[in-house]
């Protein structure tokens, strides 16, 4: 039987998150949620983990539905707490609820999923040679961005929309111009983006392939577990 650990870069349950994801886990799986911003207010959430100008960044939602904005390399050092807490709770198998690049993670025994390496060597692999567009959550995670995904070629179009804007517009207006900039398959590298993104983007006649973290990393780490 796997003891399931899903691990949010925010406060857990992350069901909008993890939905794909537990969805594809064998029925005997025992699932938990943690999150590296559990039981922290405001205050000190912004006083451990507030986003540092000129710094990688990331973007996540609380509990109560507000977004915060957080500092990459803090939340690294966080999750790793939280992966040494889930694995002396028993958790055989540790999934990463970001898309953010976390290369000093480790793990004693427990399989560690990161959807980063999931989703480049996917697309790498899957859709090489097609010119691919990728959508991130914010304008300064770009840099951070192109850096992650210079293993694949052609170098990808890059386009910014937050997943947890009130509406998809956003959303819409950046799959349109990628596509018109001559993206042949879309990419939303984040795991806040859900089926829901996907399906606005074809609403909005997008006609490329588009692919989610969530749908991604499901569909991989499924067998993985079974």
């Amino acid at each position: 039987m796997r003891n399931v650990g899903f691990l949010t870069i925010g406060q857990a349950p992350r069901h909008d998150l993890s939905a794909a994801i537990e969805a594809a886990l064998p029925v005997t799986a025992r699932v938990r949620h943690a999150g590296v911003l559990d039981g922290l207010d405001r205050a000190r959430i912004t006083g451990r983990f507030a986003a540092v100008a000129g710094r990688p960044a990331l973007i996540t939602r609380l509990t109560c539905g507000d977004t915060v904005t957080l500092d990459e390399t803090a939340v690294g050092g966080a999750l790793q707490e939280r992966i040494d807490a889930l694995e002396d709770d028993g958790v055989d198998t540790v999934v990463l609820l970001c898309t953010g690049a976390f290369p000093a993670l480790r793990t004693r025994r427990a399989l560690l999923v990161e959807p980063d390496a999931l989703l480049t060597t996917y697309v790498g692999g899957v859709l090489c040679g097609r010119p691919v567009g990728v959508i991130v959550p914010l304008p300064e995670q770009v840099a951070a961005a192109r850096e992650k995904w210079q293993g694949v070629t052609p170098p990808p179009l890059f386009a910014t929309a937050s997943p947890y804007a009130e509406d998809e517009a956003g959303l819409r207006a950046a799959g349109r111009d990628l596509v018109g900039r001559g993206a042949r398959a879309l990419v939303l590298d984040c795991m806040g983006y859900t089926d829901r993104h996907r399906r606005a983007l074809r609403t909005d006649g997008v006609a490329v392939p588009v692919l989610t973290s969530s749908g991604i990393t499901a569909a991989l780490t499924g067998p993985l577990l079974a």
